[in-house]
């Protein structure tokens, strides 16, 4: 009871710890770049790489810093999972609604036979033709690589 309770006020709490940097975000020059590389399909290493991002959101340089989130091959299950999991969910709306991008590979979705409307929150302007083409031409661009 006690974990299902802590669960639900870290879902209610989560839009409102994030709130804060919205509009700071916005006003903001973003005068650096990282993209986060996620490929792996275990949930926990999922769920910790978002924790990484939402942290780097909520850090003193998360306003000036464009953030980009790049999911293929494994890492799909984050966005596949989503669309049943409330608290995955709310992480990548509360992501979304910081400025965060994701960019999604066309070929892990030819390769395991899905559709973007499979995705949770996804559209065709968030699909790229290579994941990590895209990855390596953001690098090649200057911007900070992370992968948890």
């Amino acid at each position: 009871m006690k974990k299902l309770f802590a669960m639900l006020a870290l879902v209610l709490a989560a839009p409102l710890m994030l709130q804060s940097n919205v509009a700071l975000a916005a006003d903001t020059e973003k005068t650096k770049q990282v993209v986060y590389h996620f490929n792996k399909s275990d949930m926990n290493t999922i769920k910790a790489g978002l924790r990484n991002a939402t942290n780097h959101v909520n850090s003193p340089s998360g306003p000036e810093t464009a953030i980009e989130i790049v999911v293929h091959g494994g890492g799909i299950k984050m966005m596949t999972e989503a669309r049943q999991d409330p608290q995955l969910a709310a992480a990548i709306d509360n992501l979304k609604a910081n400025g965060v991008d994701f960019k999604v590979c066309a070929n892990t979705l030819r390769g395991k036979g899905l559709e973007v409307s499979d995705l949770y929150y996804t559209d065709e302007s968030d699909i790229v033709p290579s994941g990590v083409a895209y990855l390596a031409d953001q690098q090649m661009e200057g911007w900070a690589y992370i992968h948890p």
